[in-house]
Formats: structure tokens, sequence, C-alpha cells
């Protein structure tokens, strides 16, 4: 099929994955679970909010937990741009476009817009800068869990792949791969970017819009397997949802966690590289399943039905039961 085009000159510059911001139940539980299985480290904290970092990242937050008395839920996905002028320039591109889009005031966080392109698709949010604070890279007795590196992608499903597709890829985001109906070639699932490897954005098939997961680097196998077997002792056992296993076409290992509410976090090993503009995308049909995932057992039911909502949008559009992803 021919997938939408890749805008060369897009009207500002997003420059990677940013953060993510979930409402969650019990602050305190969620904490536990961010440090001592996964291997974060809190930045600040508070009765009501908790900012934590990978220990390679060096901005103040990727995960910002806030406490509610309402159901667990994201509040939206978190890009970074290149300044408070591709700010402006967003905004005015999004009213434009019919979507959405306020600044909002964030601690830890420059100049902030919250966009929308409009029902069906994720609400993402623009920061143009974060405080620095000192890597824990080389602080080995700060390290705890699986040592979660840094935040490399966020998958979301939404009930239309091609459309939402095109809108982010008029952003300047590139594809890396994609899969497609093989009976009537539909765009299923596609793997977007905007830094040096496949990923920044996954999105696929399916009622939407809803955070599927979100995906930290950790450094090597030994890490997966010390936050499994931490999980385990801490009671998080049955909450290591898939894997650990390998994504065939980026040829990646993977494991998947369910935290506290139910939010999924995936641990990836270092991505390959895809850099260059004439690199061409990976395309495989939804019949491919053992390419996909040349070995193991497929996910379970619940990694292909449950997932995140975003707070205040209900799901709408698509189906539950068959979506493709590689992420």
């Amino acid at each position: 099929m021919n997938i939408p085009p890749v805008s060369t000159s897009p009207a500002f510059n997003i420059t990677r994955a940013s953060h993510v911001r979930y409402f969650v139940k019990d602050l305190a539980a969620s904490i536990r679970f961010y440090t001592e299985v996964l291997g974060m480290v809190v930045s600040d904290q508070d009765a009501d909010v908790v900012y934590l970092r990978g220990i390679e990242e060096a901005c103040h937050h990727s995960v910002v937990l806030k406490r509610t008395d309402d159901r667990p839920a994201a509040e939206c996905v978190g890009m970074r741009v290149a300044s408070e002028e591709d700010l402006r320039r967003a905004r005015d591109y999004f009213l434009a476009a019919g979507g959405t889009a306020e600044f909002v005031n964030r601690a830890y966080q420059g100049l902030t817009l919250l966009t929308s392109f409009g029902p069906g698709t994720p609400p993402v949010e623009l920061c143009s800068s974060m405080p620095i604070l000192p890597r824990l890279l080389n602080n080995f007795p700060a390290q705890k869990g699986g040592r979660a590196l840094r935040l490399d992608h966020y998958q979301c499903v939404v009930p239309d792949v091609p459309s939402t597709a095109a809108k982010f890829m008029e952003l300047g985001f590139r594809p890396s791969k994609y899969t497609t109906n093989v009976d009537t070639g539909l765009l299923l699932s596609a793997f977007l970017t905007r830094k040096n490897n496949p990923h920044d954005l996954v999105i696929a098939q399916g009622a939407g819009p809803r955070l599927h997961h979100v995906a930290f680097v950790v450094s090597d196998l030994q890490a997966m397997f010390r936050a499994c077997d931490i999980a385990g002792n801490l009671g998080y056992g049955r909450d290591v949802e898939h894997g650990p296993g390998r994504h065939g076409p980026p040829n990646g290992i993977f494991v998947y966690f369910r935290d506290p509410d139910g939010h999924r976090i995936e641990f990836i090993l270092p991505p390959m590289q895809f850099m260059d503009t004439e690199d061409v995308p990976n395309a495989w049909d939804s019949t491919q399943s053992v390419s996909l995932v040349p070995w193991g057992g497929g996910p379970p039911q619940r990694w292909r039905e449950e997932m995140t909502t975003f707070a205040g949008i209900e799901p709408s559009g698509g189906t539950l039961a068959r979506w493709t992803s590689l992420g």
C-alpha cells in the first residue's frame, strides 16, 4: 500500500517522546512499584503527585503520577519541541487544523502546550524544556530494580490509523515499520519516529484513543530478569504480563508489566538505529505473526484488549479484538 507522505518541512520541530502523565489511586503503592521494580528515581514528590525519571535521564521527569479518587487514567502523553517558538507555531497549526491547543502550567516544565487533533486521537502535551538533574547512570548504590534508563516510546490505539498516521507524518514523523490487513491493505499499525531509533509513537487499530503502553529502555537482559524477580518478591509477579520475548521486526527483546493501577509498562533493550531519511520502513501484513513474534506464545487476551483510557475521553470506533502491534 501507499502510506501517507512524510513532511520534510513540518510547521514546528518535535524532537522526541518526553513524558507521560498518569492518574493513580494509591500513590504510595505506585511509588513502590516504579522505584523498586522498574528502578526509576524520584525527582520530587508531595502528598498528591510524584515526578520520576530513569537513571540515564537528566531532564526532571519522564513519568508524572497524580493521585485521584476517580478511576485510574492517563492525562496525556508528552513530546519535546526544540524551542518556545515551536510551541507558538504549534498552537497556530493545531487551531488552523481544527484541533485544540491550550497553554497550560506544569511544574518543572518550561512553556507547555496541550494539544489534540480531535476525536479519536490522543492528547499530546508539547514541552520546550525541563530543569536538569544529575544523571544516576554511574551512581550504582542509588540504582534499584530493573534500572530503567530512559523513556523510549508510547503505543496508542486509535479508531482510524491511516488518518491519524497522516496527521503525525505531516508533523515530520517518519514510519520505521507498519502492518497492513492482508485482505484489504488497510493500515493496521504504524511505528513513527522523530529521534534516531524506530519509535516515538506507535499507533494501532482499535477503539480509542487509549494508551496501550509506555516503553522504557534497559541496559541488558539481566536488568529485565531482575525487575521480574523483584516483581515476584514484592507481590507483583502476576503483573508480569507478557514475555520476556522477542519482537521480530526491530529484533528487540521485551517484557511487559502492569503497574498497581493497570497501566502497562514495557521494558526493551536498546533499539536498533533508524537515522537516515533514505531508510525505508519495513512492511508486514496481518498473517505474518511468526515474523512479528518469532518464538514463544502470543500475548494474553488482556494484552490485546485492556488499555488505559485518557481522562475525560470515552473511546469510540474501531474494534477491540483484532489489531496488530510490534511494540
